[in-house]
């Protein structure tokens, strides 16, 4: 039942003092987490979050009532319990204190698995537990969150550590983060990474012993020793950010710039809270890609082709010659999407432009063909398949025409450039799949409504045009989009001169149509120069009787497809390595010389100088480039205990204490998936009792330490050695904490303030 007391106080009072009237009056020990809500003129309840502010300040009056709030046995407070009432089996539940799963709110599993890691980092937790952090909470920081990111990461943390759950809901730090991190709002897929970042610069800034930050100004080494800049840089960083962050997570970059023009070399020394290393990238890549052959027997054959990465189309010609014999001379590569040419490329074109999703087809040509130049012999000429639908209105000569099967790039002899020849060839390239028909099938009617004489058009020519007609086009559709060209002639087989009963022995009829195969090119502008491309189209009927769809979608696997370019692994130190190498500054990123007076594309190399007590590495597994996209699924070998950095440490390193460089892991955040869906999980070992667990959201399992290596690592934490031998003296026989006071059962009590 609630209680109400009344108490005098002067307006010059704190509210802390007020805090600790109400503990004596209600015999509340100072070791109970309590805080203060004071009921205003409306009704409802305001914090009073910052105890160290006088009555004045707080705007308190004479009367008002002030309720003590103490939190419970589970971790929670009374205010915030949202459910109707737990089951006895939920209250009386007693686990291992931090194995406890957080439940995945809508896409939020990145947000649980860097929460799991850094809940079992054991001397921030500790801080939090032993309630040290309520009087370094910083509620007047401007770059701060006025302590509600580090109220509510306590909260969380000493739900997670009260040992009475087996899974929080952890919907009150998710509004928090949504509310001073806007790129967090609502429920979209984040990176835990990113989410960690702001974490901790948010605790930082919240917990900031630095209550009124002064200008500190950056100072270059101009010839001084590296120890004294170092120690310079390190005091001035203090001077204006000094919290339990940076006692564990900062440490010291020395990095150094040399201007390629004038050899100014420029020394400072920055903190750091994490590491992002990067993964050494492989030079090759893998491509897959169908070849279609001039022999019409043979099958589409799909090809896995290891080529540079930064390679051309020529190159991917000459991985796939190896496999079929077929000189890279006589190929052209074409993206093929929805039935159409999306491109047909050019052999000194970038292989960077094709994405691995992009469907990729390799045909044969002949020695002599040329999809751009008339001297050649031959000429490549893209073919597309159509098929004739129903009328869609009352006029019966109107049709609709839908593009299905996959094109072809077929060569034609140039002197064989006539209608009723490329219907042969194409007869012949179709054969199979396409049946011909038997003599019973053919009609005998009259053949001079054949077009049998009449020229295809060659490129820069039309259909049904005169071959000695000098067209205005000039092929060049490397990017596969054709324009304008003049209007068929009469005798053009165009959609007004579909073939009547008397042409029944030609199974398609053949249009020249654009580059998409969606309209006929009587439509074009006839200034305009393209490569013709030429449909067939069928009608439905004789499609149906003559056309074997089954076979025309078939395709053969290539022995090279079971093969799988095997990764091979690399070593967390490896990656280090690659993070302290020196590398050329990118023109978006150049550095002002202050010597030249001018931005320059200078060196850069950076060094570890200091580690802090747990070091977070992140492994930088996402790629981006201006055409792509990509994960990198390599396997990191990365050691469970012992990682040694001494190699890496370039300040002068006392030898007598190897544990300052030697670390253990205690933590691992994990992705799995692409870049556009993926899951996070974690795996951590507990402080207490050293034993390691996999959290997947709400579900939490033990694990042994081989299980906690593979590819998914994202994001390591590891443990400086002599902190973790610190922690262990502190928690032996003799040396902990005084014991808790007896459990007290949780009460809203309340107190008049006059």
């Amino acid at each position: 039942m609630d209680k109400t007391h009344t108490a005098e106080f002067s307006q010059t009072d704190s509210i802390d003092l007020v805090l600790r009237t109400a503990q004596d009056q209600f015999v509340v020990s100072p070791q109970e987490e309590t805080r203060l809500w004071v009921k205003n003129a409306e009704g409802s309840f305001e914090r009073l979050c910052n105890t160290r502010v006088s009555l004045r300040t707080a705007s308190l009056k004479s009367g008002q009532l002030v309720v003590m709030e103490t939190r419970s046995k589970d971790g929670t407070w009374p205010s915030q319990q949202t459910r109707a009432g737990a089951t006895k089996e939920e209250e009386e539940f007693h686990g291992q204190p931090g194995i406890c799963g957080l439940t995945n709110l809508g896409n939020t599993c990145f947000m649980n698995s860097a929460l799991q890691c850094l809940s079992n980092v054991p001397q921030l937790t500790e801080y939090f537990l032993k309630n040290r952090y309520l009087d370094e909470l910083n509620f007047c920081n401007p770059l701060g969150m006025k302590g509600e990111i580090a109220e509510a990461y306590a909260d969380l943390v000493k739900q997670a550590w009260s040992g009475r759950h087996r899974s929080i809901v952890p919907n009150v730090f998710k509004t928090k983060v949504g509310h001073f991190a806007s790129q967090f709002l609502g429920y979209q897929q984040h990176d835990s990474q990113e989410l960690l970042s702001f974490l901790l610069d948010g605790l930082h800034e919240d917990l900031n012993r630095v209550k009124k930050k002064e200008y500190v100004e950056q100072c270059d080494a101009a010839g001084r020793p590296d120890q004294e800049v170092a120690v310079e840089a390190w005091q001035n960083h203090k001077r204006r950010n000094d919290s339990v962050i940076v006692d564990t997570f900062h440490g010291l970059f020395k990095s150094t710039l040399v201007c390629p023009d004038c050899g100014n070399v420029s020394v400072t020394f920055d903190p750091f809270c994490y590491l992002s290393v990067p993964l050494p990238v492989s030079h090759k890549r893998v491509m897959e890609v169908f070849f279609v052959s001039m022999d019409p027997r043979r099958k589409p054959e799909q090809h896995r082709l290891v080529v540079p990465k930064k390679g051309k189309i020529s190159d991917l010609c000459m991985a796939l010659a190896k496999h079929t014999g077929v000189s890279p001379e006589r190929m052209m590569v074409a993206d093929v999407f929805s039935h159409r040419f999306y491109k047909i490329f050019q052999l000194d074109e970038s292989l960077s432009t094709i994405l691995d999703r992009d469907d990729i087809f390799i045909y044969e040509v002949s020695g002599r063909s040329s999809i751009t130049e008339n001297t050649r012999e031959d000429v490549v000429i893209p073919i597309y398949l159509r098929e004739r639908t129903p009328a869609r209105d009352y006029n019966s000569s109107y049709y609709g025409l839908m593009l299905f099967g996959h094109p072809l790039l077929v060569s034609v002899p140039r002197d064989r450039l006539s209608w009723d020849a490329l219907y042969h060839i194409l007869l012949y390239r179709l054969s199979r799949y396409v049946t011909r028909p038997s003599s019973d099938d053919e009609d005998d009617g009259d053949e001079k409504d054949v077009e049998g004489g009449k020229n295809i058009p060659k490129p820069g020519n039309v259909a049904g045009g005169s071959s000695q007609d000098p067209g205005p086009e000039q092929a060049g559709p490397s990017s596969g989009v054709a324009s304008g060209s003049r209007a068929p002639t009469d005798s053009s087989p165009g959609p007004s001169h579909w073939p009547q009963r008397t042409r029944r022995k030609h199974l398609f009829t053949l249009q020249t149509v654009n580059s998409n195969g969606t309209s006929d090119r009587s439509n074009f502008n006839e200034d305009t120069q393209a490569q013709p491309y030429i449909a067939i189209d069928w009608d439905p009927e004789m499609k149906k009787r003559y056309y074997d769809e089954v076979e025309a979608e078939g395709y053969v696997k290539h022995d090279c497809v079971g093969y799988v370019l095997k990764k091979a692994p690399v070593r967390l130190q490896e990656c280090i390595e690659l993070f302290t190498t020196m590398e050329t500054l990118e023109k978006e990123n150049p550095w002002y010389c202050p010597n030249c007076k001018q931005h320059q594309l200078a060196t850069k190399k950076l060094d570890l100088w200091t580690l802090p007590e747990t070091l977070i590495i992140h492994l930088k597994r996402f790629s981006y480039t201006k055409f792509s996209r990509e994960k990198l699924d390599t396997l990191v070998e990365f050691p469970i205990r012992d990682l040694d950095f001494s190699e890496f440490v370039i300040k002068p390193q006392d030898e007598s204490a190897p544990e300052l460089y030697k670390y253990d892991l205690i933590a691992v955040s994990n992705h799995y998936g692409g870049l556009r869906d993926g899951h996070y999980t974690t795996f951590a070992c507990n402080k207490d009792s050293g034993q390691w667990h996999y959290f997947d959201d709400n579900s939490v399992s033990p694990v042994t330490e081989n299980q906690i290596e593979s590819k998914a690592a994202y994001v390591l934490f590891y443990q400086r050695q002599d902190v973790a031998s610190r922690l262990k003296t502190k928690t032996q026989p003799g040396q902990s904490d005084p014991p808790a006071p007896p459990a007290y059962d949780p009460i809203s009590e309340s107190m008049d303030v006059n």
